[in-house]
């Protein structure tokens, strides 16, 4: 009977495998084509809002415009279409930044910092009705924000409220992953824990290819373009 957490054979395995590979010649990997890193090169910002619309479309995603000084009044609307509170929100100076003010008749909740509040922060993210955070980046191409996991935001947050807004400030559009990608790749030393790439509510295909929305993660996602300050 074999023995748990013991490896067999792993010399002779590795030994085989290197053999193996001394054996073929050495063939860089070479792009097929540019394309990945020169998809919608051609569109300006609002015609990448475009597409991210029709995008946003395709991935059951709610996509809103709006400005700096109606910002909080499509937030508001939003959470009414949602049924309200409880929310949960980031510690996020960006919050300040652009002046969301949520009503004082709504339970809120902020992600506290620090390795003590962790159990709290997602019992709070589990109870919550809609999180609204800030996004780094959105994808036009696929129609997916961008966020990073910080001190002031867990992963929990992005993904176990039942509703999800993302602020996204119009500069912050950008048309494809590997933008995003390159960005994240020159703060490589001074980054959070965790990417997500959030495109649309959850779903799967997995079972007979047939798409389902709302397994595991927000039913419902609103993307809030808004213009920069």
């Amino acid at each position: 009977m074999s023995q748990t957490n013991t490896i067999y054979r792993r010399e002779a395995f590795l030994k085989r495998l290197k053999d193996k590979l001394e054996d073929q010649p050495y063939q860089p990997y070479e792009l097929i084509s540019d394309l990945p890193h020169r998809q919608l090169d051609d569109l300006s910002v609002d015609e990448l809002i475009e597409v991210a619309k029709e995008r946003a479309n395709k991935v059951n995603a709610d996509f809103i415009q709006t400005d700096h000084a109606h910002l909080n009044n499509t937030i508001e609307d939003i959470i009414q279409k949602c049924d309200k509170g409880p929310i949960i929100v980031p510690t996020d100076p960006q919050f300040d930044q652009y002046q969301v003010i949520l009503d004082d008749k709504h339970s809120v909740y902020q992600w506290q910092i620090g390795s003590e509040f962790r159990e709290e922060n997602i019992m709070a993210a589990e109870k919550s009705n809609i999180a609204i955070a800030f996004a780094q980046y959105f994808l036009a191409e696929s129609a997916s924000a961008v966020v990073e996991t910080s001190p002031g935001q867990g992963r929990s947050l992005h993904f176990l409220p039942t509703h999800y807004i993302s602020i996204i400030p119009k500069s912050r559009i950008v048309k494809r992953s590997t933008q995003a990608a390159e960005a994240f790749d020159k703060k490589r030393h001074d980054m959070g824990s965790a990417i997500h790439f959030i495109s649309g509510p959850s779903n799967s295909g997995d079972i007979e290819m047939q798409l389902v929305t709302g397994l595991h993660g927000p039913l419902r996602v609103f993307y809030v373009v808004v213009e920069d300050l």
